[in-house]
């Protein structure tokens, strides 16, 4: 099983935090706003990039990344860019 997106919690962390604003997400994850409006829109081109910059932004404030990703007991979690670029999704 992988990791997927809990579409509706992202969508509602976006207009709480973001004031609805994709783009100040999408940089506040590391992505690009095309892949961030994808995830939101049907959970297409959520890789690691998407999920290891959420889970950065999570834990820079405070927030449980639980409740934005539905994910396997067996999921690590990469500490560094070079990793996670090497293993990233990109969609574009």
């Amino acid at each position: 099983m992988r990791m997927k997106p809990n579409i509706t919690e992202l969508q509602k962390l976006v207009n709480d935090k973001f004031g609805g604003n994709k783009s100040d997400f999408a940089n506040a994850i590391g992505v690009n706003r095309g892949q961030a409006s994808k995830v939101l829109k049907d959970g297409t081109c959520a890789g690691s990039l998407f999920f290891g910059g959420l889970l950065a932004y999570c834990e820079r404030e405070k927030l449980d990344f639980k409740k934005y990703i539905f994910y396997p007991g067996d999921v690590k979690k990469v500490n560094n860019k070079e990793t996670l670029n090497a293993t990233g999704t990109n969609c574009f």
